[in-house]
């Protein structure tokens, strides 16, 4: 299958990294152009900087861009009958319906780095236009992972989101903490234990039924103590207070 990848970033990068070994990866379009000559050489592919230059004789385009950029560039990609997809997890399949009339979509739900090695599965989200276009989807997406489901637009959006809370929030989170630990000299190394004890509860553990710590215990003396500590962090402060008014709320019963 020849293959155009729209786009340069990291999850361009995943799906031109699986996809090249056994498909032909002719062009890589990006508006950072050196960006896209680094992924396109790995593959001997071609180059471009716009959509306008795009090859119209390819079996497959991917638009591996952000949710900002996705609707501009389907309003211009106009091919065929070739299978176009996208990979965004918020924006919903019916973006492309001018693009082509086969479709779909593959939005990997996993925190994903070029040049980082994800650690465990990488659950693929599949969308497909018609009966036809669903099977190839699927067998494509297979390349990648053995964890493929079937999800609409509607469900795949939410997903999204929970997606923004269960990861890009929680890093922050832990950032802000690493930082705090390295200025009292502590090892936020000797915590890790503690979150892996922590995500292997949520797994096996009804929601909410192993909440523990001061809030849930009502221990308000200890709260006032933690957050006078934190008076010279303010925006962990803030995030402490707020949690420990939803936490307080949910057990005061």
């Amino acid at each position: 299958m020849r293959m155009v990848i729209i786009g340069s970033g990291n999850v361009a990068h995943l799906f031109a990294s699986h996809w090249g070994k056994r498909h032909q990866i002719v062009q890589v379009i990006s508006r950072h152009l050196d960006h896209a000559q680094t992924l396109a050489q790995k593959f001997h592919a071609t180059t471009a900087g716009k959509i306008e230059e795009v090859m119209t004789d390819a079996d497959l385009y991917l638009l591996a861009v952000s949710d900002d950029a996705l609707p501009k560039i389907a309003a211009k990609l106009r091919v065929s009958d070739q299978l176009v997809i996208h990979s965004s997890g918020y924006r919903p399949m019916a973006i492309l319906h001018q693009a082509s009339c086969h479709t779909g979509v593959i939005y990997p739900l996993q925190t994903i780095r070029k040049g980082v090695t994800c650690q465990y599965p990488i659950p693929l989200l599949i969308e497909a236009s018609d009966p036809e276009t669903r099977k190839k989807i699927r067998e494509l997406a297979q390349e990648i992972s053995a964890h493929v489901y079937e999800i609409d637009s509607h469900q795949r959006k939410y997903y999204h989101l929970a997606a923004v809370f269960a990861n890009n929030f929680v890093y922050h989170l832990l950032s802000q903490v690493n930082n705090f630990c390295d200025d009292h000299q502590i090892s936020f190394a000797h915590l890790f234990p503690l979150m892996q004890e922590t995500l292997q509860r949520v797994k096996d553990f009804p929601a909410f039924t192993q909440q523990t710590g001061p809030a849930r215990r009502n221990d308000l003396a200890l709260i006032q103590e933690h957050l006078i500590e934190l008076e010279p962090y303010p925006d962990i402060q803030e995030i402490y207070k707020m949690f420990t008014q939803q936490i307080l709320k949910r057990y005061s019963s």
